[in-house]
């Protein structure tokens, strides 16, 4: 019974920290504090639109983000069971309750990544990451699973 609550919990959680992550504008722009300054117009920008743009907003409302996040709850709800059952085993697994959500919107649907240490036997760090690997289209006002959830070795950032 603990061990159920427990797990819930950790996909309340989990779906928290996803609804915030969505609600954080996805860039910080240094150019949003140029332009402040006033220096913003004649900043250099990386696109090469010769202005200062401010950082881009979320394309997503309010109600998609909620969709979305209770979508990645339900069905990341089984993963995070299982790499617990490992860690409980003392088996390797992935941290899913302490994943970092990355939300990847486009044309077509929403790929979101939750990204989690992995660790060996015993819980001991391996120095990898991975990624649990969600598709998303649009359903009616929510989002559907687009296939099935893929596993991604992250490539540290150099």
């Amino acid at each position: 019974m603990l061990d159920t609550w427990v797990r819930k919990s950790v996909a309340i959680l989990a779906a928290t920290m996803f609804v915030c992550a969505l609600m954080v504008p996805s860039k910080a722009g240094a150019i949003e504090v140029k332009k402040m300054m006033g220096g913003g117009e004649s900043a250099p920008s990386g696109g090469g639109g010769g202005g200062g743009a401010p950082a881009a907003k979320n394309p997503m409302n309010k109600a998609q983000q909620q969709a979305l996040s209770d979508a990645v709850s339900n069905d990341s709800e089984q993963y995070v069971d299982q790499e617990s059952e490992k860690k409980s085993s003392g088996g390797a697994y992935v941290d899913l309750e302490h994943a970092k959500p990355h939300i990847f919107p486009s044309a077509s649907g929403v790929t979101v990544k939750l990204e989690a240490t992995a660790y060996g036997a015993k819980g001991k760090k391996t120095g990898q990451q991975k990624s649990l690997v969600f598709k998303y289209k649009p359903k009616g006002s929510g989002y559907a699973l687009d296939g099935e959830p893929t596993w991604e070795d992250v490539k540290p950032e150099k």
